[in-house]
C-alpha cells in the first residue's frame, strides 16, 4: 500500500504539535509533502517557527514548512495565548525547545499549495487543517482548479 500524500495546514501551538509530530512518526502510512502554517494559536512568525521546533524535534529537517496567512480573511486575528502561552509551545525553562536551525522555505503556504495540488493526480492528496482555514481557503479562491486533486 502507498504513503497516503497529504499537506498538513496548522497553527502550532501543542495541538498541532502533537499532529505534526504524529503525521512525521508515520512514514509508512503518511508522506508529508509540506507543513503549511498559518495564523491561529498565535501569530504566523511563532507558528512557523514552532513547525521548525517540532520538525527539528522528529529529526526531520528534510520536511518542507511553509508560511502563510497572518490574518484571517474577513475578520480580526484573535489568537489563543492564554491555553497555548506566548509562544504557542510554552514549557517550564528546563524543557523549552531550542530554537530551530531549519528555515522557512522562501515559497509562500498558499503558492505551495497550489502548486503542488496542480502537480498531483486527481483525488490524490489530502489536506489536513487542524488550524484557521485561511491558507485553503485562499488557495481555492486563488486556483479552483486544485478542488478535484483534493482527496479528502
Amino acid at each position: 500500500m502507498q504513503p497516503r500524500k497529504l499537506i498538513l495546514d496548522c497553527d502550532p501551538g501543542h495541538d498541532d504539535a502533537v499532529a505534526i509530530l504524529l503525521a512525521l512518526a508515520s512514514p509508512a502510512e503518511l508522506e508529508l509533502l509540506g507543513i503549511t502554517c498559518v495564523a491561529g494559536n498565535v501569530p504566523l512568525s511563532l507558528t512557523s517557527r514552532n513547525a521548525l521546533k517540532i520538525c527539528e524535534l522528529a529529526g526531520r529537517s528534510d520536511v518542507g514548512v511553509y508560511a502563510g496567512a497572518d490574518r484571517p480573511m474577513v475578520r480580526s486575528l484573535v489568537t489563543a495565548e492564554a491555553v497555548h502561552g506566548v509562544s504557542g509551545l510554552d514549557l517550564p525553562d528546563e524543557r523549552r525547545l531550542p530554537e530551530p536551525v531549519m528555515r522557512l522555505r522562501d515559497q509562500h503556504a498558499v503558492d505551495f499549495i497550489i502548486e503542488t495540488l496542480l502537480a498531483a493526480d486527481d483525488n490524490s492528496i489530502t489536506l489536513i487543517p487542524t488550524g484557521p482555514l485561511t491558507n485553503i481557503g485562499t488557495a481555492i479562491n486563488k486556483e479552483s482548479k486544485i478542488l478535484p486533486k483534493i482527496k479528502e
